[in-house]
């Protein structure tokens, strides 16, 4: 036989690869097991490693710990498809894999290799190995320490290799510091002992054919727990900026393409939930666009107690979390404040109070009713005592927008304190938008806050919880918590596709921080809030066109907060507003209108099909549900 350095060899080699493939494969397993098995050579180069033997897989599955674990597809063990690689020899399919992987949906797994258990790795390489979709590699992290757990693997398939990293204080740091090494479109986190579903590459490229300038692309994520069995689901809503400012709501796995990573400053945080927190503030605010996979794609491994579910920060990295949250909103607004939640491991902006007038419009009817440990009273009357007396607020004022008549005590409330009131021209059939346009109409500039006249104040900074997030540019409308007299939630944000339209998501649900996924206590996106107390810029609302008058009692808020979300705008939902809601009080109905409803299907459909900020995985058949189930 020619030697294989031989010119000729050469020639021959890549003569037989361009015009007879498959008689050259056939030749190369006629001779494969042979000692002069440095045969037929590909002149094609790659940067590649090689494939081997699937012997290193052996021990993995024959580890009785590992057998629930579903096995690696038939491919990784069927001997013919692997290609032994002799000195020399440049095999071909490693040439079309790294075709394949310049897709623009190829993706790099980073695991940094910080312990010396086995069988956690073991399982991290599997779910890589089990991908549907080729365009992947994977790349182990470690120092010396740590090389000889990863060596015998780099045998097993030509895109698993290791990078010689020392010194780096989180996983977030090796992932910066291994992206460059990527050969891939996106990086993203792959920690030791954690899976990923077998599909994600897939589902990866699913999503980047329809969307291909997309930067940042995240999932839904779940706990394995030591039984094999998945733990609590974490269904995430679609891109919500207010939401990854209370929590790491992005988590894992988020594939963030390799030139925007490259691009940011390395973490300062040394405690790895704030580096990875402060690595996700940092490309959410420079990707172009960002998408996510409505699907459970990553498994944490759960070694003892579970994770906090919804990206809640543990104690020891908070202060640091915080701290890159204040760097990040700084550069926009300075004045703003960063609190840490400690109780809740999770964070609050409080922006700054809007300089422009606030103005308290309370739409009442002046109706009286008997209240819990308040006897029979005046609602508006009521309410406006509780706001003069409660509220913390320098700068407000006051409309009462009643029927036509105000009893004397609610007169000298009023003039005492400075406060006003209009009178609306009542109508022959009650109309909550007709009457909430009058009342904003009222007003000229500045920030309005809309009310129904049966609350009370709990919290004594709530106008400027509002306010302060209403006059913020890219807001469009802003919602609080309401809480019914026994304590119970009544709103804590609405979602579309409950009981066929729309319904409140904790509805009677305890106020604590039993929500799922801690929802109802931390700052987020909703597609709407409840128009019982409703902020919004007076500029904002004469630009969407106020509320819609076919909507006359139900569906008016719903409507008006998603004409501002297709206007541009946000809606967010705070827990910092925190009042009472005698709800109902104001006016008694048994059901939602059924033609405003039908109008408002017909004008919303798609978005109660999929409301991108409440997860599709979620129950929709009923809004009484205290806590929402996802399906089985």
């Amino acid at each position: 036989m020619l030697p294989p350095q031989s010119p000729v060899r050469q020639k021959l080699n890549a003569l037989l690869i361009e015009r007879f493939p498959q008689l050259h494969s056939r030749l190369k397993r006629k001779l494969r097991g042979r000692d002069t098995v440095s045969t037929l050579d590909s002149t094609r180069t790659t940067w590649a490693g090689r494939m081997h033997a699937p012997s290193a897989l052996h021990p993995v599955l024959s580890d009785p710990d590992l057998l629930p674990l579903a096995r690696p597809k038939a491919e990784y063990l069927d001997p013919e498809s692997f290609h032994w690689a002799p000195t020399g020899e440049i095999l071909e399919p490693v040439v079309e894999m790294s075709q394949m992987r310049q897709s623009p949906a190829s993706v790099c797994f980073v695991v940094p290799v910080r312990s010396k258990d086995m069988a956690a790795l073991e399982r991290t390489l599997q779910s890589a190995l089990r991908q549907t979709d080729p365009c992947w590699e994977l790349l182990f992290g470690c120092d010396e320490e740590h090389a000889s757990l990863v060596s015998g693997w780099l045998e097993t398939d030509w895109r698993v290799r290791r990078v010689e990293l020392e010194g780096m204080p989180t996983e977030s740091h090796w992932l910066k510091a291994a992206a460059k090494e990527a050969t891939t479109v996106f990086v993203g986190l792959l920690s030791q002992g954690d899976m990923v579903d077998d599909d994600l590459v897939k589902m990866l490229g699913d999503k980047l054919r329809n969307a291909p300038d997309l930067d940042l692309v995240y999932t839904d994520e779940a706990s394995r727990l030591q039984n094999d069995k998945v733990g609590r689901q974490f269904y995430k809503p679609d891109w919500s900026p207010e939401h990854q400012q209370s929590v790491n709501m992005l988590g894992r796995f988020t594939a963030i393409r390799k030139k925007l990573l490259l691009s940011l400053s390395e973490p300062r945080g040394r405690e790895d939930a704030a580096a990875e927190y402060e690595l996700a503030l940092a490309a959410a605010a420079n990707a172009t666009s960002i998408a996510h996979i409505d699907d459970l794609l990553y498994f944490r491994s759960a070694s003892g107690a579970e994770p906090a579910l919804g990206g809640f920060f543990p104690p020891a990295a908070l202060e640091e979390a915080r701290m890159a949250l204040e760097r990040q909103v700084h550069r926009d607004c300075p004045a703003a404040k960063i609190e840490a939640v400690a109780d809740k491991g999770s964070l609050r902006v409080v922006w700054p109070e809007p300089t422009t007038p606030v103005t308290l419009v309370i739409l009442t009817g002046m109706y009286e009713r008997e209240v819990p440990e308040h006897g029979k009273i005046v609602l508006a009357t009521h309410f406006v005592q509780s706001i003069i007396s409660k509220s913390t607020c320098a700068n407000y004022k006051i409309l009462v927008v009643d029927d036509g008549f105000v009893p004397e005590e609610m007169k000298a409330l009023l003039a005492a304190h400075g406060h006003s009131s209009v009178s609306y021209p009542k109508q022959k059939t009650f109309s909550f938008a007709d009457k909430a346009n009058f009342a904003t109409a009222q007003v000229h500039e500045g920030i309005v806050i809309l009310l129904n006249d049966d609350l009370e104040v709990i919290a004594p900074d709530w106008i400027q919880a509002l306010a302060s997030q209403a006059a913020r540019p890219a807001v469009g409308a802003v919602g609080g918590k309401l809480l019914f007299p026994d304590g119970s939630l009544q709103h804590a944000g609405i979602a579309l596709g409950f009981h066929g339209s729309a319904g409140h998501v904790f509805h009677r649900a305890p106020d604590d921080g039993s929500d799922y996924a801690g929802f109802a206590a931390i700052d987020r996106n909703y597609s709407a809030v409840t128009g019982a107390v409703m902020a919004y810029r007076k500029e904002v609302f004469d630009e969407v066109g106020g509320f819609d008058l076919q909507f006359s009692t139900d569906y008016n808020d719903l409507d008006f907060c998603l004409k501002c979300i297709e206007a541009g705008y946000r809606v967010v939902y705070t827990p910092a507003a925190k009042l009472y809601h005698f709800h109902n009080s104001s006016l008694e109905r048994a059901h939602d209108n059924l033609q405003e409803k039908k109008i408002f299907l017909q004008k919303w459909s798609h978005l109660v099909a999929r409301d991108p900020y409440f997860s599709k995985h979620f129950q929709k058949d009923s809004h009484d549900r205290p806590l929402l189930e996802p399906r089985p």
